[in-house]
């Protein structure tokens, strides 16, 4: 398959997605599309998933934010990597030969999610290296409509 019947239409939801933060690399994440998912963890249960999505070199790049469903709102939460409050990932698959997957190991979130699928925030966490030599400074921004 490829990429062009994989990558969605970015102008059809523009106008609705802002979801930002820096990288390692000193370039910035902008997603074109963010997107709510249910599931389930072993020590918190029913849990949201919110996959924030952005297209580089016809590759996606994406941030995951996970937290219970118990709670629509939270102020100062903690970043963990071990499935406890709430759990923030980034995946790199640009190079389709070496995909990343960097965790953040610390950190907080500041979230609410609205009546009309609305989700605002921000976040300031330690996020792995690609290279696994140490971690960053991670901050990211968030305004968006999620959709399904």
């Amino acid at each position: 398959m490829s990429s062009a019947t994989t990558k969605p239409a970015q102008d059809a939801l523009g106008s609705e997605v802002n979801f930002t933060a820096n990288l390692e690399d000193a370039s910035n994440f902008s997603a074109v599309m963010t997107t709510l998912k249910s599931s389930t963890t072993p020590k918190r249960g029913e849990v949201w998933i919110v996959v924030a999505t952005e297209w580089k070199i016809d590759r996606p790049r994406t941030f995951t934010i996970v937290f219970s469903k118990e709670f629509k709102e939270a102020t100062a939460a903690v970043i963990t990597a071990n499935d406890e409050h709430v759990d923030l990932i980034y995946n790199n698959y640009e190079d389709p030969d070496v995909p990343t997957l960097q965790r953040a190991r610390s950190g907080t979130i500041t979230y609410k999610v609205g009546p009309d699928m609305g989700f605002t925030g921000s976040f300031e966490a330690q996020i792995d290296k690609a290279d696994g030599g140490g971690s960053y400074l991670c901050t990211g921004q968030f305004d968006t409509v999620l959709s399904w």
